[in-house]
């Protein structure tokens, strides 16, 4: 019984160990993006990351495990999103990195965008955007599990609120 208890708190002593060491780590990474890809015009990337016009979001998926027992676990999600006006993906990359930076260091308001799902609070994001098909690809992704699906549940709740019009009489 002893033994039990003992791994029990040995367990629950390293995930809060871990838990702890990325916070600072994610604060790390924040604050050197925030250094080196933030310009001084933050009101009008802010406007950006607001306007920005969802058409889809799909959950990332990763395989986890050996090749008799695999399983697909999320990894982030994918926003298929229109291109701003005059924003190449590199550029639109280095605004939502700036943003999710500016987020995680408490410079921007958590509430002014909801749902946003470009940052988490004290876990760093890794975005991508990629062109696809005339729009952009947006990847976003946490380092956990439990990230991953905040990421995901926040993109799908962000893009009803930023979605595009359609038609409902399209098929």
């Amino acid at each position: 019984m002893k033994i039990h208890l003992f791994r029990a708190l040995t367990t629950g002593a390293l995930f809060a160990t871990a838990a702890c060491a990325s916070q600072p780590r994610a604060t790390a990474q924040a604050a050197n993006v925030a250094r080196m890809q933030c310009d001084s015009n933050l009101a009008s990337q802010d406007d950006l990351v607001r306007s920005i016009a969802v058409l889809n979001v799909q959950p990332l998926y990763s395989q986890v495990g050996s090749t008799g027992s695999s399983e697909e676990r999320v990894n982030g999600a994918k926003l298929t999103v229109r291109p701003p006006e005059g924003v190449s993906a590199e550029q639109l990359t280095r605004v939502l990195q700036c943003h999710s930076a500016r987020a995680l260091l408490g410079q921007l308001n958590s509430g002014t965008i909801r749902n946003d799902p470009y940052w988490l609070a004290d876990t760093w994001v890794t975005i991508d955007v990629k062109p696809e098909n005339g729009n952009f690809a947006v990847s976003v992704s946490a380092d956990t599990l439990r990230g991953n699906l905040q990421v995901y549940n926040r993109a799908h709740d962000y893009a009803d609120d930023h979605a595009v019009a359609t038609d409902p009489g399209l098929p």
